[in-house]
């Protein structure tokens, strides 16, 4: 699946005291300094109203894909959800709507039936057919085309055109997440003869991509500057972007981007990395900061839950109870986050938000216990023994978190060393068990593809999921996790979730360390962009314009 290093390389909620957030819709709001008193989040800003002709966009790194079957990180996603369309689209407040799809259909609980919107068209002019979305469905099966998605399509045993607005998928195993599924990437679709016409090429400099989209593709080389250029031809006349031309630039560098953003040199983006610049940006004049809700979780990931000192669930818990999360949020985040009770933070409620809300509030509120800490590591024999950690010199989170956990398991009786790598080398976690061999953590942002907490559970805890990188291994987890997905009604589908997550809190194969907000930087004669995790899967640049 993809590679959720981006806040690990690069880079929920603060959330005001009873644990929710108010969706004050289009009220924009600037975030106050860290310490000052949290202002409440906003899923999106007023709409623009005034046209721009360009405008340049940051991304902590250049852009590698455009194919949705391989765009897994942020630079490509935020890029991808501009030019491609899915099948149903995420609102900014987690809500799941028709999109190319006006609705799917149960005619039994193996059988889903796809509706197509009339009058779709792609780029070229060329109408979006049932045998587009059909090929586009198989691509993201098939793991010989080296799609990030088949986990998530993995109960789909066949895809059928049925119809010249509809396609049948049938089903292995009843599947209730299936709708969600088809709301990013795994839901995009592409034209069939474009990508036959490409082969290997699509979604590269020398391919190009073919959607349905507000925005095309328009001007990119290796290593430079990508662009996407309004589509006036778009089939849906109720969106007309007024931004002409959109410019994304990868900027890995803080002082770079910092000064990039308060001299109006670029005029937006989604700070995918904490920056230790934010007052400063904040105090600045041609900006606005926002904030809103997310679905991202600040982790620890265990290498490895069978071997060394962190394969006992005792010291999880004792380094959980070690690391001093107000501090990393003054520090790193500079007030935009919370700590964390569980992986599933309250930004991914995206259904039964009530019975979510209850079980995060039965959960210990995390606060730095030293003395439990030490008696846990005692009792796990596991005192005086060493811990690696991964990280990189090159990222400023990394290093300020990767010290943080060390500090922590040095009061609590453990020995702590550091494995830097090279920011590139740094994905060699995610992807390679020998590099995970190294060490007994490292360090993720992360964060579900819809808004459900069991949307991430799943990944890592069912045998042979796109994150089982520590190989954990609790039957009972994972057949909640399979049940929840199988369950048609909600609350009962929130309930196999909420007990998968009671059980995930205590055996910690990754420890939960803060729920970060949404954070946007913004020009400050901009606006119209969402603040929440939707830039991430759904066409957010559609209302950004002029201010008045």
């Amino acid at each position: 699946m993809r590679n959720r290093i981006i806040a690990t390389t690069a880079a929920a909620l603060t959330l005001i005291t009873s644990g929710c957030y108010r969706d004050t819709g289009s009220t924009a709001g600037t975030a106050a300094p860290s310490g000052a008193p949290q202002q409440e989040l906003v899923t999106t800003t007023p709409p623009g109203t005034g046209k721009v002709d360009r405008i340049t966009w940051a991304l902590y790194r250049g852009t590698t894909s455009i194919d949705p079957i391989t765009a897994g990180d942020y630079p490509e996603i935020t890029v991808t959800s501009l030019m491609c369309e899915s099948l149903f689209r995420q609102g900014a407040d987690g809500s799941v709507e028709p999109g190319l799809a006006t609705k799917l259909d149960f005619s039994d609980p193996k059988t889903a039936v796809l509706t197509l919107r009339e009058g779709v068209t792609f780029w070229d002019g060329s109408p979006m057919t049932a045998e587009d979305v059909a090929f586009s469905v198989e691509r993201n099966r098939d793991p010989k085309g080296g799609s990030y998605w088949v986990p998530m399509l993995n109960r789909v045993d066949s895809v059928e055109v049925t119809g010249p607005l509809q396609v049948t998928l049938k089903l292995k195993q009843p599947d209730y997440w299936l709708r969600d599924v088809l709301s990013y990437m795994p839901g995009m679709v592409v034209s069939k003869r474009y990508v036959e016409a490409k082969g290997k090429d699509y979604g590269t400099v020398k391919g190009g991509a073919m959607c349905t989209g507000s925005y095309r593709l328009g001007q990119w080389r290796t290593g430079d500057t990508l662009s996407v250029v309004r589509n006036d031809g778009y089939w849906n006349r109720e969106a007309a972007p007024l931004v002409r031309q959109i410019d994304f630039r990868g900027i890995p560098d803080e002082a770079t981007l910092t000064a990039a953003l308060l001299t109006g040199e670029v005029d937006g983006g989604y700070l995918e990395l904490p920056l230790s610049t934010m007052d400063q940006v904040r105090a600045g004049q041609a900006v606005k900061v926002y904030r809103g809700p997310s679905y991202l979780i600040d982790a620890l990931i265990v290498a490895d839950m069978s071997s060394g000192p962190l394969s006992d669930a005792r010291v999880r818990r004792a380094l959980s109870l070690a690391v001093d999360r107000e501090a990393y949020i003054q520090t790193l985040y500079k007030g935009s986050a919370q700590p964390a009770r569980a992986l599933g933070t309250p930004g991914t409620w995206g259904y039964e938000r009530e019975a979510f809300q209850a079980a995060w509030n039965a959960l210990p509120a995390p606060e730095v216990d030293l003395q439990a800490a030490r008696k846990l590591v005692q009792e796990a024999g596991a005192t005086g023994k060493t811990v690696t950690f991964g990280m990189s010199n090159e990222l400023n989170k990394l290093v300020t978190e990767a010290n943080l956990f060390k500090t922590a398991a040095e009061k609590i009786g453990l020995k702590a060393q550091l494995k830097a790598v090279s920011a590139d080398a740094y994905s060699g976690f995610f992807l390679d068990p020998k590099a995970r061999a190294e060490v007994d953590g490292f360090f993720t942002t992360n964060y579900p593809n819809w808004a459900d907490p069991g949307a991430l559970y799943a990944t890592l805890s069912i045998p042979g999921g796109p994150q089982d990188y520590g190989r954990y291994r609790n039957p009972d987890v994972a057949d909640l996790l399979e049940r929840a997905r199988g369950t048609e009604d909600a609350r009962e589908r929130a309930k196999h979730t909420v007990q998968a997550q009671q059980a995930l809190t205590q055996d910690m194969p990754w420890i939960p360390i803060v729920a970060p907000d949404t954070v946007l930087v913004l020009n400050a004669k901009l606006t119209g962009a969402p603040v929440s995790s939707q830039h991430l899967f759904a066409p957010w640049a559609d209302r950004l314009g002029a201010v008045g």
